[in-house]
């Protein structure tokens, strides 16, 4: 049941905190109006794919204080069927509703709906300047183009793969992930003309995410294991993306959610075994200079649980991480520090999945 319901995820109450470390000073449901010295993450999760139940959870970085389905609590109704990502884009946070065919647009002070955009499949929205953004799709070839002032869709820009994915932005370069298994290579997209400029092979197929390491290096995580594709990763040189080293995973070792801490030289992932089978199953970190992938991992997950979200706060390089709990219940958020130590953790709602932590990132 836990790998159907991955399937379909990819592919479509305040609460104190338990642990160590500091407890709400106070709980409610509706978040005060925000302030801009003040820091928050923001919890995206997904729902259990199919029953329009995702959610946005919030903690108050200073005084943990945790509130429950902010988006409801706010506006007075439901976000929609799978959250998938937040994006801040000058004073809006935009939501990805993967399944409901939508992007919510809120304001970042009050929480309050803005707007919406009508875009099939959703799954992250990248800045490209004050007037343009990028939105990558499920199950077909485009990557929308947005006002994000104006909140409408500009155009589309047609890729010869399916499922764009993850995009990181370079300067004029846009390098495009389409999350499709005949696909072995990471498109370039001119950000001036939005045209499709050249294209680099990987080391595996089917990418996920692209993103760039404190010297510039970018290093694309690609792999779709239920379908046969290993997970690898391929480090590409700044501008010339000539692949300058390659890793490839185990047959069984599902690889998802990378992200580099604040000092751009370790990169931390998720290792995900469904089976129980791998071993290979918690968050992992590797140096950007190391000559091999990580054999064990920085936080261990226990045989049958997995981890789903994966979040660096961009100030104190503590590590978030998200534990679904199958998504047949509310699922928790549990802190780090830089060396995996458990800090504290929070209750949240089913499927946390995206973090976005305000002031800083």
């Amino acid at each position: 049941m836990i790998i159907a319901v991955f399937a379909g995820l990819l592919f479509s109450s305040c609460k104190k905190e338990t642990g160590t470390g500091a407890q709400p000073s106070s709980t409610g449901y509706v978040p005060p109006v925000g302030s801009a010295d003040e820091r928050n993450v923001y919890v995206a999760c997904e729902g259990a794919f199919g029953n329009g139940n995702s959610s946005l959870y919030m903690q108050n970085l200073y005084t943990h204080t945790a509130y429950e389905n902010v988006f409801l609590s706010v506006n007075g109704t439901a976000l929609g069927d799978v959250f998938q990502s937040i994006t801040r884009i000058d004073d809006q946070l935009f939501l990805c509703i993967n399944n409901s065919d939508k992007v919510l647009v809120i304001d970042a002070i009050t929480r309050k709906l803005k707007g919406e955009i009508s875009i099939p499949k959703p799954r992250y929205v990248q800045q490209v300047s004050a007037e343009k953004a990028y939105v990558s799709t499920l199950y077909n070839n485009k990557v929308y183009i947005i006002n994000p002032k104006t909140r409408t869709v500009k155009g589309t820009i047609d890729l010869p793969a399916k499922n764009p994915e993850g995009i990181l932005i370079q300067g004029v370069r846009a390098y495009v992930c389409t999350w499709d298994t005949a696909c072995n290579k990471v498109y370039i997209v001119n950000t001036v003309t939005d045209k499709l400029a050249d294209s680099f092979k990987i080391a595996g197929y089917a990418p996920q995410h692209a993103l760039a390491d404190a010297n510039g290096f970018v290093w694309v995580l690609s792999g779709n294991v239920e379908k046969g594709k290993r997970a690898a990763l391929t480090q590409l040189a700044p501008g010339t993306a000539d692949v300058v080293a390659s890793f490839q995973f185990g047959e069984l070792q599902d690889v998802i959610k990378p992200r580099f801490n604040n000092a751009g030289n370790e990169l931390l992932f998720i290792g995900v075994d469904y089976q129980g089978k791998s071993g290979y199953n918690g968050i992992f970190k590797m140096n950007v200079n190391d000559g091999a992938l990580p054999a064990t991992p920085l936080i261990p997950a226990q045989k049958f649980q997995y981890f789903w979200g994966l979040g660096i706060d961009p100030v104190t390089d503590e590590i978030y991480v998200g534990d679904p709990k199958g998504f047949v219940q509310k699922g928790t958020v549990t802190v780090y520090d830089h060396n995996g130590v458990q800090k504290r953790a929070f209750a949240v709602g089913v499927g946390p999945g995206y973090f976005y932590f305000e002031n800083g990132q």
